[in-house]
């Protein structure tokens, strides 16, 4: 009791070096945290250090690396693109500079307006898509805290069907003041249905929540679908009846796995490039490109009033000019980009079948993946009461035996206990085979076992 009032006073002491507000975003949204610190302290290596601690929880496209670091390092054109134009050095419109804004223009054209089309010039791009409507800022998440900020009040409610990516409740919270309202679904990998929506949005009326916004993830993390475009056009439907924002993140819409016969279809193609004031499409080079740590996000919106808004609030959060043009450079250049999508596509599926190809032979359910970075798995039936508790335990004989990291279904406000996402991008192929070889002897060794017997003593043997 002395020891925990003793943390309760040291805590306090902590907080009071801050505000209200930054004590508040101390908070981590993500409960695996300290896990990936041991992760990364101690990686696994196939050569050097094969027993070594091996995150696959983590949403990032580590395979394409060598192929934007050769894009870009392979000459001088770059480094002029980037600092030559004396417009680099000084201030320039806060949501982006004009050659940036027409180059994500041209590309949004290209990529989400027809992508069916191969031979569409640059001004005829940009007669569909107006430059103007595009918005620059570090990362996707920034420009996500904007609109919630802009579009919305404190304690607003945002509907997102679950389970979801977990770090969206930082996006909405931190800034914004809003808060999630989580929707169920009747068919999770189908997407939401009206009646889904309007039972999420009356239940949050009952409980005193304002709801403002509908975030929709298309193609979907965690579970790695696309929906449909009638579930898209039928949630828009529903969404606009009750007056309601609509934010459209699809930062992964280029990490299809099929180049074509997919049915994603962006909302700017859905509804014919009319956004109205309501919808508003984010995406970004992060999940497509391998390149978060370029913290460079879009938005496409055509609502005048907050572009006017984030013309002034987008001053905290822009790309520096030398990142602008390199992103400029790099979305304009079609042969590049078309060569690497497909190689990204490739590695993507290679990496994806090492992964469901040992689920299936480890028989652990999963959702087929039809887009993005990850596969959503099963693990419930190892969980004997169904439980948060058991799927934390579930998380660390992962972890400690199995030297494994998986993100939890907790951390992605899953309803049912077991869930687990496989971010099977984060290393190569090789690593990935090891991780799945060691969660394979994992299973097999806690199906022959009772739950209270899985210990160090029956489980150490598990990587040697």
């Amino acid at each position: 009791r002395k020891r925990r009032k003793e943390k309760e006073i040291n805590q306090k002491s902590k907080y009071n070096a801050v505000g209200r507000r930054g004590a508040f975003a101390v908070a981590k949204s993500l409960s695996y945290v300290q896990k990936f610190s041991k992760c990364l302290q101690d990686p696994c290596d196939p050569v050097i250090n094969p027993t070594g601690y091996i995150a696959l929880c983590v949403a990032e496209n580590k395979l394409v690396i060598d192929l934007m670091a050769e894009r870009l390092a392979g000459g001088a054109g770059t480094t002029m693109a980037a600092f030559s134009d004396s417009m680099v050095y000084c201030y320039n419109s806060f949501l982006g500079l004009p050659v940036a804004r027409e180059a994500v223009a041209y590309f949004l054209a290209k990529k989400f307006l027809f992508p069916e089309e191969t031979r569409l010039s640059p001004e005829e791009a940009l007669r569909h898509v107006d430059s103007q409507h595009v918005v620059l800022g570090s990362g996707c998440g920034s420009l996500l805290s904007h609109l919630f900020f802009c579009l919305g009040e404190e304690g607003d409610g945002v509907l997102i069907p679950a389970p979801y990516y977990a770090a969206f409740e930082n996006d909405m919270k931190l800034v914004a003041g809003c808060q999630p309202v989580p929707v169920g679904m009747a068919e999770p990998s189908r997407g939401p249905t009206p009646e889904d929506l309007e039972t999420a949005f009356l239940q949050a009326q009952r409980q005193g929540i304002s709801v403002k916004f509908l975030l929709l993830t298309n193609p979907n993390n965690p579970l790695g679908v696309i929906y449909r475009p009638d579930v898209v056009m039928d949630s828009i439907k529903w969404a606009r009846k009750r007056g309601l924002a609509i934010i459209a993140d699809e930062i992964y819409a280029l990490s299809t796995h099929k180049a074509l016969g997919h049915s994603f279809q962006s909302v700017i193609k859905l509804l014919n490039n009319n956004l109205g004031d309501d919808v508003h499409m984010i995406w970004g080079l992060s999940k497509d490109f391998g390149a978060s740590g370029f913290r460079v996000g879009v938005l496409y919106t055509q609502n005048s009033v907050l572009l006017e808004s984030l013309a002034n609030l987008n001053m905290f959060s822009g790309v520096s000019h030398p990142m602008q043009m390199i992103t400029a450079e790099i979305l304009t250049d079609d042969v590049f980009v078309d060569t690497f999508l497909e190689e990204s596509r490739e590695r993507l599926v290679k990496s994806y079948n090492i992964c469901i190809k040992k689920l299936e032979e480890m028989v652990i359910p999963y959702i087929p993946a039809e887009a993005g970075l990850f596969v959503y798995v099963d693990f419930s039936a190892f969980l004997p009461s169904k439980s948060v508790e058991d799927e934390e335990k579930l998380t660390n004989l992962m972890v400690d035996y199995a030297r494994v990291l998986l993100t939890p279904g907790v951390s992605q406000r899953d309803p049912k206990p077991g869930m687990y996402r496989i971010c099977y991008a984060w290393v190569s192929p090789e690593v990935l085979e090891i991780a799945m070889e060691r969660l394979s002897r994992l299973v097999a060794k806690m199906r022959k076992m009772h739950w209270d017997d899985l210990n160090a003593s029956t489980l150490g043997n598990v990587i040697s």
